[in-house]
């Protein structure tokens, strides 16, 4: 689980068989990066901190506003977390090329995206979220059914390699409907995402519970599909994709999504692993209307 407990993420790997590990933070050298690289950033070393950063590298920060590797030195951005005691690090890995590393202080979560590289481990991506327990505005719920066209039928983006269509071919799947969502979703113990609005989310589990309940209470209530995609960015790192995307949520505010998807090597099925929705503070709330188009 996020809170660390390695001896239950170890028992939940061996009864699922999912590639995630968790693993202390002075274990491997990828954690050491990490510790150095968010040194760096930390004191705005960008000499020392480039020497980790991935060309591609960008970070969306609490408020949901996405730099870019040179912007973000320009900005002054600094990390939402410094490593210290009270610190929670937890590491997960991903095929040869992937490894996922959180660190969790309190209510503040920071997801960071490792990729294996010619010329070495870089940081490609980190995404941070200061959680606050429940909105302090007001969403709306749809009085009709808004069809899955976007994400379910069509995407704003072009998969090129094997690994990113087989990767959106999974996350088009998950997103279908809550059958589709059960197999696709990790069933690892520790994988719970992380949400501006509520911070780390409960168990597939019990969020399967929690489903069911609200469907029994209320079965004729509209169907929703699932928020859409605006802007998608992945890279193929054979068995495993890391996926960026920026979703308007039905009567609700905008998030950026960062992801890990990769090959369960116990079934072969591809599965969503690690999942942050980072919400756009400065997002109006976002509506749709009926009659959408059927997008082919």
């Amino acid at each position: 689980m996020r809170n660390g407990l390695l001896s239950t993420a170890i028992a939940a790997i061996g009864l699922t068989g999912t590639l995630s590990i968790a693993a202390g933070p002075g274990d491997d050298p990828v954690a050491a990066a990490d510790k150095a690289a968010f040194a760096a950033l930390t004191k705005g070393d960008k000499a020392a901190a480039n020497k980790w950063l991935d060309p591609d590298f960008n970070w969306v920060d609490s408020e949901g506003i996405m730099w870019y590797k040179d912007d973000a030195f320009r900005g002054g951005v600094k990390p939402l977390i410094a490593l210290g005691e009270d610190v929670k690090v937890i590491e997960h890995k991903y095929g040869a090329k992937v490894v996922w590393i959180q660190w969790n202080q309190g209510n503040k979560y920071s997801a960071h995206f490792w990729v294996k590289r010619p010329a070495g481990w870089k940081l490609l991506h980190t995404t941070e979220i200061a959680a606050v327990p429940k909105r302090d505005f007001q969403t709306v719920e749809p009085t009709y059914d808004i069809p899955c066209n976007n994400p379910c039928k069509a995407l704003p983006y072009k998969p090129i390699s094997a690994g990113e269509k087989a990767a959106l071919e999974e996350w088009q799947d998950q997103e279908s409907g809550q059958a589709r969502w059960e197999v696709r979703v990790a069933d690892d113990l520790d994988q719970r995402p992380v949400n501006t609005y509520g911070g780390l989310a409960r168990s597939k589990a019990d969020r399967i519970a929690g489903m069911n309940k609200r469907k029994a209470a209320n079965p004729n209530a509209p169907k929703q599909g699932a928020a859409p995609a605006l802007w998608i960015r992945t890279w193929d790192f054979d068995d495993a994709v890391v996926m960026v995307s920026i979703q308007p949520t039905y009567g609700d505010k905008a998030y950026w999504s960062s992801r890990v998807l990769a090959v369960n090597p116990a079934s072969g099925l591809w599965q969503m692993m690690e999942s942050y929705h980072n919400y756009v503070l400065a997002s109006p709330v976002m509506t749709a209307t009926p009659n959408q188009p059927d997008l082919k």
